[in-house]
């Protein structure tokens, strides 16, 4: 399952990075639990946390589309709207607060990702793909 095994390594990298961007921010903040009031270290531990939130069902749906022999286009359009949307939205989250481009277009492309995803799952469960 190359698709989901490449997918799975883009996101445990940017895992990484939005972790060690919060213990930045920790020890900038000398915060040790919570925000402490640091807008910088919110939007740390909401891109961090949002990607924890989303990153598990759509690495899911796209295991599970790529085990069931789904159209390879389907699978790797999801991954790599997956891929992309998080890293989109990771990167534009830790500019601050205010929406942004990149935030917006990360967002919209994990939602369309979940959306394919599922549908696409739904659909090759009942067989119908």
């Amino acid at each position: 399952m190359p698709i989901t095994t490449i997918s799975a390594g883009f996101i445990g990298l940017l895992l990484l990075i939005l972790s060690a961007n919060v213990t930045k921010w920790r020890g900038r903040t000398k915060t040790s639990i919570g925000d402490g009031g640091s807008s910088d270290l919110l939007c740390a531990i909401r891109a961090q946390g949002n990607l924890v939130e989303y990153a598990p069902v759509l690495l899911i749906l796209i295991g599970l589309l790529e085990y069931g022999h789904a159209s390879k286009y389907i699978v790797l359009a999801v991954a790599v709207m997956t891929v992309v949307g998080r890293y989109l939205h990771g990167w534009g989250l830790t500019r601050g607060q205010a929406p942004n481009m990149s935030r917006f277009v990360g967002t919209l492309l994990t939602f369309i990702a979940l959306l394919v995803g599922s549908v696409a799952a739904l659909l090759k469960g009942y067989g119908v793909i």
